[in-house]
């Protein structure tokens, strides 16, 4: 090893300063040197055996102390002699003196380096000491000073070299994970948690908090501030903190604000407790004053017994923060989200008349806000639940809006079946215009409005939704609600109306898929509601205006744009239905397969005649279904149109046929006058005169065509002759002459009679 690394390992002295003193400067030097070639087995016996094989043999530090000391004084000594006897000669004797002036200074670092070996050993010593006697924060603050004076030591070069720096450093290691461990069960004995199910379902958790010494005295207070304090040093405070909040938060805070837990404090011989109980199922929110104090208590229980406690945290300026400050800046911005959300937001009314109560609650806001402020939890800048409660008109605003949405959705969702029937009003009157007092409008300067009579918008007699209803009312009042509220709130009620009409065109649809998809009476009522919502919005916004804010009533506000968007789901909720309808009626009399084969083999007709009553059926279902559902004029349009798909399918399947034998016509005579018989009473309505059997001849297509059908495949050519009398008769207005030409090559034989017959259809 060379002469710095063996002076740094140990310096041992064997003389003393009375006879360095008479030693010229390089008898000195030379003297150090020798005394530090000795000192090199004392070194390792020294602290070599103590750190790197864990011996319990060790020297007096206390004399190692003193003779680096008077070592370092012999040599501050020997550096005025070089300055007084040596600079002159440097300069002239370069040569000469230089290597002395080396040497020098190789003992002067090799003498620090062995105090700051001994330092370290002292205050590890002192550490190890301090523990004993629970002294945590100052075993910390040595191992802190430690760790610097070894990471000052490994970036020289001289001790960097140095084999007994890495076992120091690994002896840092032990000792702080061993001071952390001693503390972190101090701190898990201090504060213990205890979770138990009751036998009624409830769940409570007790927070028990034992006191570190007198609970009356501060003692006990500095004992846990040392100990947080040696955390602190260590680097382990902050992540106990974040464990004490996510508790706190996960077992007290969020129970008291969801559920309102009940809380109870207990004083102990031993400390304190804090418990929390959770009842069991389902509970209504609590109210704002209940949380406002449950959380009270707790947070001034924990200040009390636990947070109060203050940590330094910056030793150079002694600046101290309380335990509860420290939690405030982990946990306090989750902490007022939560309470905002669930407490504040819950405890906004929903309509302006409970808006008074609220006052309450505010001012219960800014004495729990001035509480959590005095205790540290809050610093003075943070003021989100006080600006929350005191902007309560938009807060008003935007829960009664959602709240009214709410309400729209829960009606939409709600059974279509449950039905009320509505009739229109029998009045000769003129249109009503209200006033902004809400009263009738005597004189208005609208030309229309003096033309138009009361029961111009008179929805026809049909059926709709009870909750539809009720959404009507909905509407209704929250228009009321706009008129007598400010113009910023009025706008957004007037705008939740408008959202309401738009909801409703997603919510139904799919709300109601299978339904509307599978049951005819939902596509009709679904109908129904729809048009009769897109009524109302047609002079919603009109009826509405001179009551409305002054503010608002220059604007264009009206609800007619919707009433379009209604009327289109309307239609394509119902044709949606009806398509789905005319494809099983086609695919019953395809199933039935009797047609294709009825011509030259009556074999099939008991086939066909069964898919015949399946159509009919169908149709009478429908017909029970819709005919008081529907308005009139939709019922009758409808079953005309499927009743139209099914004549226009039979129509083209008979023509088509190619060979129909004498007994096959009579067996499709038969076939056709059982559809024949019983379509037209699909047309009356029980209990409504201006309904009758005859509309089907208005309300289906190719129905003319198809009773002239029934009547060729009776005749005979000389009548079939007579009933095209020369493209004139009924045979010629509902037959092209291809369809007529191919009906009799179908019915009769080709004969000369025939092909005169044929001759003459043209």
């Amino acid at each position: 090893m060379s002469l710095v690394a063996d002076v740094v390992a140990s310096i041992r002295s064997r003389g003393g300063r009375d006879k360095s003193a008479k030693l010229g400067v390089e008898g000195q030097l030379e003297e150090l040197v020798k005394r530090a070639e000795e000192a090199r087995v004392g070194v390792f016996q020294a602290l070599g055996s103590r750190y790197s094989k864990l011996t319990t043999a060790l020297h007096d530090t206390t004399q190692l102390h003193e003779r680096v000391g008077s070592a370092l004084e012999e040599i501050s000594n020997l550096h005025n002699t070089i300055e007084e006897e040596l600079v002159n000669g440097v300069k002239g004797s370069v040569g000469e003196f230089g290597a002395l002036v080396r040497r020098w200074r190789e003992v002067q670092v090799g003498l620090e380096a062995a105090g700051t070996i001994l330092n370290i050993h002292t205050l590890f010593d002192e550490a190890h000491n301090a523990q004993l006697n629970y002294g945590f924060l100052t075993t910390a603050k040595n191992l802190a000073q430690v760790e610097l004076l070894l990471r000052e030591a490994s970036e020289k070069e001289v001790e960097g070299e140095l084999e007994i720096i890495v076992t120091l450093q690994e002896e840092l290691l032990v000792r702080r994970t061993q001071l952390a461990y001693t503390i972190g069960e101090i701190w898990c004995e201090t504060i213990k948690w205890d979770d138990e199910h009751l036998n009624d379902g409830s769940r409570s958790v007790t927070l028990l908090i034992h006191s570190t010494g007198d609970k009356s005295s501060v003692n006990g207070l500095a004992k846990l501030q040392n100990m947080l304090g040696a955390f602190y040093l260590l680097g382990e405070l902050q992540r106990r903190i974040t464990g004490l909040g996510k508790n706190l938060m996960k077992h007290f805070f969020a129970p008291i604000i969801n559920y309102g837990a009940e809380v109870k404090v207990a004083e102990r011989s031993d400390g304190y407790t804090l418990r929390v109980t959770q009842p069991s199922g389902p509970v209504k929110k609590p109210p704002a004053t209940m949380v406002f104090s449950n959380l009270q208590q707790v947070f001034l229980m924990l200040h009390r017994t636990l947070l109060i406690t203050k940590v330094e945290t910056d030793e150079e300026n002694g600046e101290e923060v309380s335990l509860m400050q420290l939690l405030g800046k982990e946990i306090g911005e989750e902490f007022t989200e939560l309470l905002i959300k669930e407490c504040l937001a819950e405890a906004v009314p929903c309509n302006r008349a409970q808006l008074e109560e609220f006052e309450v609650v505010k001012r219960i806001t800014e004495d729990f806000q001035k509480f959590l402020c005095e205790k540290g939890f809050y610093g003075a800048q943070d003021k989100s639940i006080i600006e929350y409660a005191a902007n309560v008109d938009v807060v008003f605003s935007n829960k009664a809006c959602a709240h009214i949405l709410e309400r729209a959705r829960e009606l939409m969702k709600r059974p279509i079946h449950d039905t009320v029937c509505i009739t229109p009003i029998e009045t000769n009157d003129s249109l009503i215009i209200q006033d902004e007092t809400g009263r009738k409008l005597e004189k208005s300067t609208l030309r229309l409005e003096k033309l138009l009579a009361a029961k111009t918008f008179n929805l026809p007699k049909c059926q709709i939704s009870a909750s539809i209803c009720e959404l009507i009312e909905l509407i209704y009042e929250t228009m009321e609600e706009a008129c007598n509220s400010s113009p910023q709130y009025a706008g957004r009620l007037f705008y939740t109306v408008r959202n309401i009409l738009t909801l409703y065109c997603h919510v139904v649809p799919t709300a109601h898929a299978h339904t509307l998809a599978t049951l005819p009476l939902q596509a009709a009522v679904v109908h129904n509601n729809s048009m009769y919502l897109a009524h109302h919005s047609l002079l919603l916004g009109h009826q509405y205006k001179n009551r409305l804010p002054v503010a608002l009533r220059d604007n264009t506000i009206i609800t007619v744009d919707l009433s379009q968007q209604l009327r289109k789901m309307a239609t394509t909720t119902f044709l949606k239905a009806m398509q789905g309808h005319r494809v099983a009626l086609i695919d019953s009399l395809r199933d039935s397969a009797g047609f294709e084969n009825i011509g030259c083999n009556t074999s099939g007709v008991n086939k066909a005649q069964q898919g015949m009553r399946q159509v009919l059926h169908q149709l009478q279902l429908l017909h029970r279904v819709w005919q008081n559902v529907l308005p009139h004029d939709v019922y009758t349009k409808a079953i005309g149109t499927l009743v139209g798909s099914v004549v226009e399918e039979v129509v083209v399947r008979v023509v088509g046929l190619e060979d129909i034998s004498a007994d096959a016509a009579l067996a499709l005579i038969t076939l056709l006058n059982l559809l024949k018989d019983n379509i037209p009473p699909l047309f009356q309505v029980e209990g409504d005169a201006r309904t009758s059997p005859g509309d089907v001849i208005r309300r289906v297509r190719l129905w003319g065509k198809f009773c002239e059908l029934i009547v060729i495949l009776g005749a005979s050519l000389r009548d079939i002759l007579d009933r095209w009398a020369d493209g004139k008769g009924p045979l010629a207005q509902e037959f092209t002459p291809d369809e007529a030409k191919q009906l009799i090559r179908a019915l009769f034989q080709n004969t000369d009679r025939r092909a005169q017959v044929l001759a003459r259809i043209k």
